[in-house]
């Protein structure tokens, strides 16, 4: 079986690599093979999303028919086939300035055996192994195509163009880790897939990389072991993260009726459920690489559903108390837009969520008044029969969280000022109280 064909995280290597480059604007691929020409051919054609034009060239006669095929590229992108390579590896390559970039990565980065079947370099005096990814300039590749199309030459081919001038060694232990939409350190992805089952490891690799961090407890403790294992399961079918979503926002509509014809504890239930889910597509959607405009959307079906939630909380319990309910409802919801505005100006300005900016705004983020925990927050209460004692409590949680956030907001803003701007630490020196 060609490697290029497993199965990891849904859909195998090889389209996984076409939609990377597809992603980050390549639109001319040149793949190599002497093997399973047919089964290659057959399964790119299947491909919903890759770059424009695709080929498939035999060994011998795949350095002649690539420099034919178009003269005008600046540099060409060499990607080892077989292994899964993180995003963040391809694009850091393709962003240096050089002309030709080879990434490599050092055997005391990785605590297991992987790099054993990597492809060992020696480069400039140093023992490395290669990351799979190269950028070679046009000049380059027509002195070496005839080598880089094989796996036997490619190693004496990469330790010859290190030796250029225009050649630029990528360790990969320089990549930043931080991802600003996960909220943690992602470790980069680097994993050769040699047989079927290498395609789980894949998996679970990939479900890691989409894991976000600085959750709620519900999120964390809860919900998080549960989505991986749906994903992990679903993820083989043919089960769009699109439709979850819409799953999960119907569900978020009979739960909001459910809650308002006063079927609270059946609603209440529901709506666990729901924050499972919730977090079930947007998982799937970055293991498949099935991100879509429409996805986007989910937040938007998200807040409508939540906030549906407490009015609909407020016209059942509107029937016994009048119209508190509704004035908490209210005040619930501005305060939880006012968050999410005050939240987002701080990301714009800080590149970093106020919720892991330091050690206190993670910890705060794990009990901070949100849908999960809310709803969560609810439970006492039902279980005695206090709806209206619970809808108070979440509310007055929910504008506690707010205030937090702004001291904290003010907090870092001030941090994050002072230390880019001497006219700001002026400013505030001449006009400080006390």
């Amino acid at each position: 079986m060609a490697r290029n064909l497993i199965q990891v995280g849904g859909i195998s290597l090889l389209e996984r690599q076409l939609k990377t480059l597809e992603k980050i604007g390549i639109q001319e691929v040149h793949l190599v093979s002497d093997w399973f020409i047919a089964e290659l051919e057959k399964e790119i054609h299947s491909f919903a999303r890759k770059p424009k034009a695709v080929y498939i060239h035999r060994t011998k006669e795949a350095a002649r028919k690539i420099l034919e095929s178009n003269n005008e590229q600046d540099s060409w992108l060499l990607l080892e086939e077989g292994i899964l390579v993180d995003d963040r590896i391809i694009t850091s390559v393709i962003e240096k300035r050089a002309g030709t970039v080879i990434a490599v990565m050092n055997r005391e980065d990785f605590q297991d055996d992987r790099l054993s079947y990597g492809t060992p370099l020696t480069l400039r005096g140093q023992d490395t192994v290669f990351a799979s990814v190269a950028k070679i300039s046009s000049q380059t590749m027509q002195t070496h195509a005839d080598k880089l199309n094989s796996l036997e030459n490619l190693k004496g081919a990469l330790e010859s163009l290190s030796n250029s001038n225009d050649c630029e060694i990528l360790d990969i232990s320089s990549i930043p880790l931080y991802l600003t939409n996960r909220r943690r350190d992602v470790d980069l992805i680097w994993l050769p897939i040699l047989q079927p089952r290498d395609g789980a490891k894949g998996t679970d690799a990939l479900l890691n990389n989409a894991q976000k961090g600085t959750l709620d407890w519900p999120a964390w403790y809860i919900h998080r072991p549960i989505e991986n294992w749906i994903v992990k399961h679903i993820c083989n079918l043919p089960i769009t993260p699109n439709q979850v979503t819409a799953v999960t926002g119907i569900l978020g509509l009979y739960i909001m009726y459910l809650f308002a014809t006063g079927n609270m504890a059946v609603a209440l239930a529901g709506a666990l459920a729901v924050g499972i889910l919730d977090g079930v597509d947007g998982k799937l959607a970055r293991t498949k690489m099935q991100q879509t405009k429409i996805g986007e959307l989910e937040h938007l079906v998200d807040k409508v559903v939540e906030y549906g939630w407490y009015f609909a909380i407020a016209a059942a319990l509107s029937v016994t108390y009048g119209y508190a309910p509704w004035v908490m409802a209210c005040a619930l919801v501005l305060f939880h837009l006012a968050d999410e505005v005050q939240s987002e100006f701080f990301r714009r300005m800080a590149d970093r969520q106020i919720c892991d900016t330091g050690k206190f705004d993670r910890r705060f983020r794990l009990i901070g008044g949100r849908r999960n925990t809310q709803m969560w927050a609810l439970i006492p209460f039902g279980l005695v029969g206090a709806w209206y004692a619970g809808f108070i409590f979440i509310c007055c949680y929910g504008i506690i969280t707010f205030f937090v956030h702004q001291a904290r907001i003010i907090y870092h803003a001030k941090n994050l000022m002072e230390a880019n701007s001497e006219k700001f630490v002026e400013n505030f020196r001449k006009t400080k109280i006390f």
